[in-house]
Order: structure tokens, then sequence, then C-alpha cells
């Protein structure tokens, strides 16, 4: 059985720094895109997208309607409801949800929405972002 080598084992230290320098400098826009989205959205310093989440600088999770709400209450933007389909492992398990997204135009930014799925056990039908839902009726219980 033959082993393959991978080609940065056959390149010299000061290759592999120097790739790793230019890998850097090529990420700093992406990084202090993000850095601005975070800061105009309030988030705490440091925060960067998570791509293992599906996350962008543009399209980031909240975890709750209550972290959403927050950011509502913070910036405002406007807030749409629809039906998705979510599954783990690889779609053997799904079940229906209802996405909360939250869409705001920030100066100097853009777009950016941020979304969630409605969990009824953790409550917040009264939350102000909730009441902007036209019909909260809809939501998935």
């Amino acid at each position: 059985m033959q082993t393959q080598t991978r080609i940065t084992e056959t390149l010299p230290s000061a290759a592999l720094h120097l790739i790793a320098r230019i890998e850097r400098q090529l990420a700093q826009p992406e990084r202090d895109f993000a850095a601005k989205v975070g800061k105009a959205l309030g988030f705490r310093h440091g925060w960067t997208p998570d791509p293992l989440l599906g996350e962008t600088a543009t399209r980031i999770t909240r975890w709750s309607q209550y972290e959403l709400n927050a950011v509502y209450e913070r910036v405002g933007g406007t807030v749409t409801t629809r039906p998705v389909q979510r599954s783990i492992d690889g779609g053997d398990t799904a079940w229906p949800a209802t996405e909360i997204t939250l869409t705001v135009d920030l100066p100097g930014i853009g777009t950016v929405r941020l979304y969630t799925d409605w969990d009824e056990p953790t409550g917040g039908r009264d939350l102000p972002v909730m009441a902007t839902i036209a019909d909260t009726a809809l939501i998935a219980s």
C-alpha cells in the first residue's frame, strides 16, 4: 500500500509561514467586515460568524427568539416568518419549523439577516419582535 504525501509536508518551514501569512492577509477584509457588522448589531467584541452553522457576516444565527428580540430592540428591522424543514443525521431525522428572520439595513454595511426557529417551550410570544409578525397564530406550536 502506497502512502500519499500532502504537498505541505514537502515544503520548507519558511514557505509554510509565507502561505499562512498570505492566507491571513487575504482573509483580513472579511474579518474587518464581520467586526463592523458585529459592532453595529451590538455583539460582543471579537464576534465572528460561525461557518459550521452556515453563518456569514450578513446571515447570522441567533439561538432563540429572545436573542433575536435583543437585536431587534437595538437596531429595529423587518420581521418575517416562513415554514422550513430542519434535519439532522444527514436527513434521517427531520421536523417542520417556523423560521423567524430579522432583516436590518445597517448604514455603511448593507442588509443583514438574523434568524432563529420559533421554540414554543421557550416562550416569548409577547416579545416586541414577535408583536411585529402579522399573525403570530401562524407560528408552529
